[in-house]
């Protein structure tokens, strides 16, 4: 059995080698294949979900815990226990540890397009 870091790994590296996909429901599926996978494989873990808090597994996104992003047109944004999962329209995505900010990943759509770039902060009129 892997360390979750090494598990982690190992689902980030499947992520950016696997296909692009064109929408938000194939990314998202695509993140939760991919993870669902690895941790079959790596984490002696049975899956059940009802235990996130305490087992010691890794699980995907869920979709009841999607927010649509309120500077990103088209992108939802998924809370992990330790990451962010924002995935676009185009089936572009991107993964952000929460402890640090870094991006773990970026993952273009099929048509190459990343997350759409933020709205604009609302311009303020002098007095």
């Amino acid at each position: 059995m892997l360390s979750k870091s090494a598990r982690l790994k190992i689902v980030l590296q499947r992520l950016h080698t696997a296909e692009a996909t064109a929408t938000h429901d194939a990314a998202f599926a695509l993140i939760a294949e991919i993870l669902n996978d690895v941790e079959d494989e790596h984490s002696g873990i049975p899956a059940n979900p009802s235990n996130w808090r305490s087992d010691g597994r890794m699980y995907p996104p869920q979709a009841d815990n999607a927010r649509s992003s309120p500077d990103l047109p088209g992108v939802m944004v998924y809370r992990n226990r330790g990451h962010r999962t924002l995935v676009a329209a185009n089936g572009a995505f991107t993964i952000i540890d929460v402890q640090t900010d870094e991006v773990l990943i970026e993952k273009l759509g099929l048509d190459r397009q990343g997350l759409p770039p933020a709205n604009p902060a609302p311009q303020q009129n002098p007095p």
